[in-house]
């Protein structure tokens, strides 16, 4: 069943009493000269009050748009009337000018109407087709023929253009913008009526159906006659209050049977809904009380809401116990995860430090392997008995390969490259040890440069093998560091060692090549492929 509440009732009285009353005065002030205008004037204020209750209660901004566009156009009919035929009867150029601007609502409002109609029952952003663009493009077209007449006389002619009250004929430009106007009009109408099927007002379709046809059945009978109907000399009605009923009645049938969704009904749906909420004046004052609001002030799970609306404040109140309950197993949850953070803590550090010490006895492991034979060589000459000092220093020269050797696979580990300087340092320090056995040494270059740690460890290795392989005869040593492209070390001595290239196992990639001259062995540790003979 059709439901109006009571402010739609009161606009729908309002609107009634005051059309039914500007039209009363317009045709009492036929009879007297002093009230002249009155009417025209009481339509302004009504189509006014219209268009301002529009505004308050269309909620689909688009159509809200263009229904307010028609109330100014409206408007502008009133207006243009008393200008025209009070206050400007002597002028006819701007009596003229007003002439035409009676055809611009005419143009405009069946376009406004027929736009706000394609967009009942679709959403906010929904734009217009491209038929309904093309239309407005033709309707602007219309309306620049019509206001530069005065240029073609498509429209109008004037027998005097100094005296309008002359005979004045109509051309093709007029009976275009009639058929133009009728047209859009008729498919609005037809538009509507077809979303009015569709949707759940259609049994209501016959309300703002029966508005229109009065409308339009006046609209008919003033053309079929040449104006206004008359009775004894007074005018029944005007075009103008014709057009008013035909927009209004229209609009405000669709927005009573539903049709366009309105903002009226509000107060009756918020006092019935279930919702814990108040609506407050600017003074604080309850205005309206939801049925779902109860007063249980004091309530430690209830929350109190006050948010500023326009005119005043919506206080509401939610119940959080859930969200007690919720924080509660929250604080809970975050306990154990903190707990369980601080066991993985635990147990990433207990791992890291179990991979550490793997990593070091791994290299540990690695050193010891390294230098196995120099620290058994220590540990025999350790427990010999004769010749106490030559054995203490050869143990200090094996030594301090031992060291020196563990320092540069300790920098392997960490680093792909050794500066040839750290070789430096390591074969010095073996040079002074190999001085207290009277073996006369000399280093040349290593200040700059790096080599792959693989060659750096190769070549400490040769030059510590080299020596002990001729200790006991020789009694000088030339080592020379990066001689020339392609060498790492060369190692100069005056006896023969007896098989170098066994001396050590060579790193892919390197050489050991050695030969001797004058009673000196050149053994040289170089990149290459296979060994030379």
């Amino acid at each position: 069943m059709l439901h109006i509440g009571r402010t739609e009732r009161s606009y729908t009285v309002a609107f009634l009493i005051f059309y039914l009353m500007s039209a009363v005065v317009s045709i009492l002030v036929q009879l007297t000269d002093v009230i002249t205008g009155l009417s025209s004037v009481m339509y302004c204020f009504f189509v006014i009050a219209w268009g301002a209750s529009v505004f308050l209660r269309i909620v689909h901004k688009r159509i809200r748009r263009d229904v307010i566009a028609i109330a100014f156009f409206l408007f502008g009919l009133f207006a243009v009337r008393i200008c025209r035929y009070f206050l400007f009867l002597d002028t006819p150029v701007i009596d003229r000018c007003l002439w035409y601007l009676y055809y611009i609502p005419y143009i405009a409002m069946p376009m406004l109407t027929l736009d706000a109609a394609y967009c009942v029952g679709k959403g906010e952003g929904t734009e217009p087709p491209v038929t309904v663009k093309v239309l407005w493009a033709v309707a602007i077209l219309l309306m620049a023929g019509v206001l530069t007449n005065d240029l073609h006389h498509f429209l109008l002619s004037f027998g005097d253009m100094k005296d309008l009250s002359g005979t004045s004929r109509y051309n093709w430009l007029y009976f275009l913008v009639v058929a133009w106007s009728t047209a859009a009009t008729l498919g609005a109408f037809l538009l509507l009526i077809k979303r009015c099927r569709l949707s759940q007002s259609r049994k209501y379709w016959y309300i703002p159906v029966v508005t229109s046809l009065v409308g339009a059945a006046l609209i008919v009978v003033y053309y079929a006659i040449g104006g206004s109907p008359q009775i004894g000399g007074i005018r029944l009605y005007y075009i103008q209050e014709v057009f008013v009923l035909l927009f209004v009645g229209l609009w405000e049938g669709c927005i009573k049977i539903g049709l366009i969704p309105s903002n009226t009904g509000y107060s009756e749906l918020f006092e019935r809904s279930h919702i814990d909420a108040l609506l407050q004046n600017a003074d604080g004052r309850t205005v309206y009380r939801s049925k779902g609001h109860a007063d249980t002030a004091g309530s430690d799970n209830l929350l109190v809401r006050r948010q500023p609306i326009k005119g005043g404040w919506v206080v509401w109140r939610e119940d959080i116990s859930a969200i007690e309950r919720i924080n509660e197993d929250l604080e809970e949850a975050t306990e154990r995860i903190e707990e369980e953070n601080d066991l993985i803590e635990e147990e990433n550090r207990l791992t890291a430090e179990k991979v550490r010490y793997e990593t070091q006895n791994r290299l540990y492991d690695n050193i010891a392997a390294h230098t196995h034979s120099q620290l058994v060589e220590i540990d025999e000459a350790l427990s010999g008995t004769d010749e106490f000092d030559l054995r203490m220093k050869f143990c200090l020269l094996l030594g301090t390969y031992v060291k020196r050797c563990s320092n540069l696979m300790l920098i392997a580990d960490t680093t792909k490259k050794i500066p040839v300087y750290e070789l430096a340092l390591s074969i010095k320090e073996s040079f002074e040890y190999m001085g207290f056995l009277d073996i006369d040494c000399e280093l040349i270059g290593g200040e700059e440069g790096d080599l792959p740690s693989e060659q750096i460890i190769a070549a400490y290795d040769l030059f510590e093998k080299a020596i002990e392989s001729v200790l006991d005869r020789v009694s000088a040593c030339l080592v020379r560091l990066l001689p020339s492209e392609g060498a790492v070390m060369t190692i100069d001595m005056d006896s023969i060692c007896p098989d170098p290239k066994g001396l050590i196992t060579v790193p892919p990639g390197l050489k050991i090549s050695a030969y001797v001259e004058d009673e000196t062995q050149r053994i040289a540790l170089s990149v290459g492929g296979a060994d030379d003979e």
